[in-house]
């Protein structure tokens, strides 16, 4: 046999010099990055088709800006104009009192924990509950109205005080996510030099700021659901706003041309004031140390501030409570703290009502919404910032998401109505899933790549991320879940894009609100109980991830 060192391998590499330059590998055509935005944009044209329809209708007229020019001579347009532009003054005056309960609460920071949950508990309730709420709570009949049955102040519902209580109730809903960011954005630029004004010295905010005016303002002007339930029927035109007014317009003539005409300027309005915000958000350079400047208040007014704000933001969800553990004729006959005809009785009437279906319809609505948007809205941000795009694509991206972000419903929801009659599927949850999902995508997409740029991949050696990293990696998780969280929220508590789009067959649960909030003379108890069980999910989704929301709004600068 032979020997085993006779048997080892070896192994011989003959090579030859090379010339000329290395052979090109073949790599992706550089417009193959872009495919990861097809769904994107495919999902845009949901909105950009009609929106280019309802331009179109506005101008078929006589004359170019005929229908322009009636708008404008319509005095029903314009006083609904003229209270769109009241809507404006309320939201200024919320903003003014949030970053004043801001600053306050970082002098009670112990009860900062607890007032932090109390302000955004109604944040998740939707605009029409919110608007059941206070409507039973300045009813004027003496028997059920709580502020009619303490003070006897007049007709609460009528024209000299409704609109404190339409504004009482805007106020109720966004205070605390006014309050939450603000308090985030002064924590976060805690060491920049603050303002003075009227020599006082005032804590910026930082970037912040500009996201969350805008914010509120858009909701301002686009106020619908919480005038329609509020304001009794004698009192609609009194307090008018230019969404109710396309939707009485589209409803009295089958001419699309006047309420296009409405739509466009209501969106012009807000596309412009969505592009100023943009221009005013810039990153704030480093400055000296704060000045000496006057003392703070003292801290004792701080926590008698924090408990009155507190105790105020709750009274509405208890009396709500209470109301709701009535029987349905002891609500309707009765103010909420007397204790006869307690029971359940009320919740019993409401849930052989369709409750159940509606809940379940709901979840699935806004579950399907939310993941289509949130899968698409990714790839979108994730293009945006390290697509290594032209700068003139990004910019113009950009911004068309800004304006296509604060469109307001009525821009689409003729086309879109129209074509879901043709194709039968008015009240079908699915195409109206796809519809919310096309109206999110343009809020979604512009907050995660604010937090894709604030975040800047620290784990890895590459000069950008994997995509799939977006979804788990470090400081990109809480911009996520904030996307999700609010896309599920809103679209659980919408009420006007199912309403005027696909009808209400689609909208089970915001329908039954409605519906009860008709005859509250006889169902306060039931529309309470219809209150409490369609507010529970998004308030508890709110709560448990509040934290995370705030850290992705913020681009992770508060966490």
């Amino acid at each position: 046999m032979p020997d085993d060192a006779a048997l080892s391998l070896r192994l011989e590499v003959a090579g030859r010099e090379m010339s000329g330059p290395p052979a090109p590998v073949s790599a992706r055509p550089k417009w193959t990055r872009y495919l990861v935005g097809l769904p994107a944009l495919a999902l845009l044209a949901v909105l950009l088709v009609p929106i280019v329809w309802t331009t179109a209708w506005s101008f078929d007229a006589d004359t170019v800006f005929g229908n322009f020019w009636d708008v404008l001579t319509d005095k029903g347009a314009l006083t609904a104009a003229w209270h769109s532009v009241l809507w404006m003054g309320i939201a200024v005056g919320l903003l003014a009192l949030g970053y004043w309960v801001a600053v306050l609460s970082r002098l009670v920071q112990g009860l900062w924990r607890v007032l932090l949950y109390v302000l955004l508990l109604p944040f998740g309730v939707s605009a029409l509950a919110a608007g059941a709420v206070f409507r039973i709570i300045f009813d004027p009949t003496p028997e059920r109205g709580m502020v009619s049955s303490l003070f006897g102040a007049g007709n609460w519902l009528g024209p000299d005080l409704i609109w404190w209580v339409l504004a009482s109730a805007f106020a109720w809903t966004w205070l605390g996510f006014v309050v939450v960011l603000f308090r985030a954005g002064l924590d976060a630029h805690a060491d920049v030099a603050p303002r003075t004004f009227l020599q006082v010295s005032l804590p910026r905010p930082g970037p912040v700021a500009g996201v969350v005016a805008l914010t509120v303002m858009v909701a301002a002007v686009r106020v619908f659901d919480l005038v329609l339930i509020v304001a009794p029927g004698s009192m609609q035109d009194e307090v008018d706003v230019v969404g109710l007014h396309w939707w009485r317009m589209t409803a009295l003539s089958s001419d699309p041309g006047g309420p296009s005409a409405l739509a466009v300027m209501l969106f012009a309005i807000v596309a412009a004031f969505s592009l100023l915000g943009t221009r005013q958000k810039r990153a704030m350079e480093p400055a000296p140390p704060p000045a000496r400047h006057r003392k703070s208040p003292r801290r004792v007014w701080s926590w008698v501030v924090g408990i009155v704000v507190g105790v105020f933001w709750l009274l509405p969800v208890v009396i709500l409570l209470a109301t709701a553990f009535h029987d349905p004729e002891a609500a309707g006959s009765s103010v909420w703290w007397r204790t006869a005809g307690l029971g359940f009785g009320s919740f019993a009437t409401i849930g052989s009502a369709s409750l159940w279906p509606a809940l379940l319809g709901n979840v699935l609505l806004a579950g399907l919404a939310t993941a289509l948007v949130v899968s698409i809205a990714i790839p979108a941000a994730y293009l945006l910032v390290w697509g290594n795009m032209p700068y003139w694509l990004s910019r113009g991206l950009t911004l068309l998401l800004v304006v296509l972000a604060v469109a307001p419903v009525q821009m689409y929801a003729g086309p879109v109505g129209d074509a879901f009659s043709a194709l039968g599927l008015a009240g079908s949850r699915g195409p109206l899933a796809l519809v919310h999902a096309a109206a999110g995508l343009p809020f979604v997409t512009l907050v995660l790549r604010t937090a894709f740029q604030a975040a800047p991949p620290r784990f890895t050696a590459e000069p950008r991320p994997s995509l799939d990293a977006m979804w788990v990696r470090g400081r990109y998780r809480p911009a996520v879940i904030s996307v999700v969280v609010l896309e599920f929220v809103l679209v659980w508590n919408d009420f006007i894009m199912g309403f005027l789009v696909s009808g209400p067959g689609s909208t089970p649960l915001t329908l039954l609100l409605w519906g009860q909030a008709r005859q509250f003379g006889i169902s306060t108890g039931s529309l309470s109980a219809a209150v409490v069980m369609a507010s529970v999910v998004p308030v508890l989704v709110l709560l448990v991830n509040w934290r995370k929301v705030v850290a992705g709004l913020t681009g992770g600068a508060a966490e």
